[in-house]
């Protein structure tokens, strides 16, 4: 599956509109709120300075991009949907910024996100494998 569909995939299972197993996904139902998932809620490695400050920070990057945002662009949602636009353009410079998008802010929230809701699990094992597959990628490109 190519990576874009991958997130759009995911995109559309968090939000409610897809079963994850009607796509292929061995991910359960997720029985949570996801709409209630954001960085600035649950990102206890930070001070609540710098947690506040995460939806204009993650606001920026999607600007630098071209991503423009309805609603809070700290929420697992709209991480998952920028990566989803971000990844369309498999350049080199578009899998540094998912790489850095992701390592930065989409796992590290998604961690936390597991306290409050467990069954994420999958979906966070298969993004932090996905990180590996773009690290992986840009390191064979530099040696390329």
């Amino acid at each position: 599956m190519e990576r874009a569909s991958f997130y759009l995939a995911l995109f559309l299972i968090l939000r409610g509109d897809v079963e994850p197993r009607k796509l292929g996904l061995d991910v359960g139902a997720i029985n949570c709120d996801v709409s209630e998932i954001g960085a600035s809620l649950l990102r206890e490695d930070l001070d609540p300075v710098t947690r506040s400050l995460l939806p204009k920070a993650i606001a920026q990057f999607y600007e630098n991009y071209g991503y423009e945002v309805a609603g809070e662009p700290d929420s697992l949602l709209a991480m998952t949907a920028f990566m989803a636009q971000l990844a369309k353009t498999p350049t080199e410079e578009s899998l540094k910024a998912q790489l850095r998008f992701l390592n930065t802010h989409l796992l590290p929230t998604l961690r936390y996100a597991l306290q409050k809701c467990p069954d994420l699990r999958p979906i966070y094992e298969i993004l932090v494998e996905d990180a590996e597959v773009v690290k992986t990628t840009l390191v064979k490109d530099v040696r390329g």
